[in-house]
């Protein structure tokens, strides 16, 4: 039976194979955080990130400063099918930069740009995936300026909130294929769907310290709702454009559009999808001198991402009676983060750190998983150091994710049945300045 394959515009504009926390979500704006797994986080008190976490953290930092971070991380994948396999491996950048100054022991006060969630993704274009699902490439990169204050109590309770205003940057390109006999394709040519826009999100946080050596921490993020928009870019080549109007209405049982015009086409789209709630209980308590235990529980509300909302204007998938529906169905269900993490304070100078996690994958189950975000639990094994002199601290993280094998099944949304065998790597560097 012959079909032209072709993915909705927006249907995997928010997902992809590889994030670097399940889902696709982002913690790398703390080096020292990724040395131990992100057990802790916003209460450990060894950087400027607690903004990011845990805003009453802020509290814990005793000196005003700033700090700059990279962090760069390997998405690597292999994707099996009838059809062949399939390789990525390459390195993404994620740098960070937080501030943060105390007015006196009771006012602190934070401002930092990071990467709270995002994606990337490459199929090559003559790949099994993107010859027969139409999968290409996936982005998406959401940045938030974060503004936060906290206030310590004389109790040992710090309270802190944040405002955050975020954007977000999206981008799919998906193959346009005919089947002209079965498991052999033809390239009619490519769309190429870019979104962009602004949006806020806040953050509550609070930390009560026992004593100088034992704390706990929780934070609440709220949801926000992206409303990003842009234009869905088709391009085809010869093949495409002879008869693809004809071929498009008959594989999706519309009239005839007779909207593309020559081998370029532009139309416009918009979403709406929300970032999760989500939250986080931290603690840390001191052993003795050298040696220190953090262990952090998340919870991430990704059940709201149950279907993903799209619509486009005057594309060949518009039926003329208004915006075209280009909703997918994922069903995510909520999903738990645990780490644990150790501390080894050897001298005034170096810190040692490693950790451990578990992150659970909000995937339902086989069927739903998509060629686009195949996502799978994971466990973390990380490492790293910190070394002050002065008004200086470099830090250093080192993790390995060992990610479960998993399947997509969903034939009706158009996904490949691939088995994948993900993992990644990640190694950071940051620097600190307290004043």
């Amino acid at each position: 039976m012959k079909k032209i394959v072709t993915l909705s515009a927006i249907a995997g504009v928010l997902t992809a194979t590889q994030a670097h926390a399940a889902g696709y979500q982002l913690n790398e704006m703390s080096t020292t955080g990724l040395g131990r797994s992100f057990a802790g986080v916003g209460v450990v008190g060894d950087d400027y990130s607690a903004m990011a976490f845990n805003p009453a953290g802020m509290t814990l930092v005793k000196r005003s400063g700033i700090q700059a971070g990279l962090a760069l991380t390997e998405i690597a994948s292999k994707a099996k099918s009838e059809y062949g396999t399939d390789k990525m491996d390459y390195f993404v950048p994620l740098p960070s930069l937080l501030s943060q100054y105390n007015l006196n022991n009771k006012w602190f006060f934070g401002a930092g740009i990071y990467v709270p969630y995002g994606l990337s993704t490459k199929y090559k274009h003559d790949s099994h995936v993107a010859q027969t699902a139409g999968v290409r490439k996936s982005f998406l990169e959401v940045i938030d300026f974060n503004f936060s204050t906290a206030y310590r109590f004389d109790n040992g309770l710090s309270l802190g909130a944040s405002a955050i205003l975020r954007r977000i940057e999206g981008q799919l390109t998906s193959n346009i294929n005919k089947e002209v006999a079965p498991g052999k394709f033809v390239n009619l040519g490519y769309n190429d769907y870019r979104v962009d826009g602004w949006t806020h999100a806040f953050q509550l946080g609070a930390v009560y310290e026992f004593n100088e050596n034992t704390r706990v921490g929780l934070s609440y993020r709220f949801k926000s709702t992206q409303d990003p928009k842009g234009k869905q870019y088709i391009y085809l080549n010869d093949s495409g454009i002879r008869g693809i109007n004809h071929q498009i209405s008959q594989a999706l049982g519309l009239p005839e559009t007779g909207n593309f015009v020559g081998g370029f086409n532009r139309y416009k789209t918009m979403s709406d999808p929300e970032l999760p709630a989500s939250w986080i209980l931290s603690g840390y308590h001191k052993w003795n001198e050298k040696w220190a235990t953090s262990a952090t529980v998340k919870y991430v509300q990704w059940h709201r991402f149950y279907t993903f909302p799209g619509r486009g204007y005057g594309s060949p998938l518009d039926t003329g009676k208004g915006p075209g529906n280009y909703d997918v169905d994922y069903r995510w269900k909520d999903a738990w983060t645990i780490s644990l993490g150790q501390e080894y304070y050897m001298n005034e100078n170096w810190t040692l750190r490693a950790g451990t996690a578990w992150d659970q994958s909000p995937s339902a189950n086989n069927y739903y998983r998509s060629n686009r975000i195949p996502d799978t639990d994971r466990i973390w094994l990380s490492a790293g150091a910190s070394y002050a002199t002065g008004n200086h601290q470099f830090d250093f993280g080192y993790a390995h994710l060992f990610m479960m094998h998993g399947r997509t099944r969903n034939d009706m949304a158009g996904d490949l049945n691939v088995k994948y065998h993900n993992h990644s790597n990640m190694l950071a560097f940051q620097y600190q300045y307290k004043f």
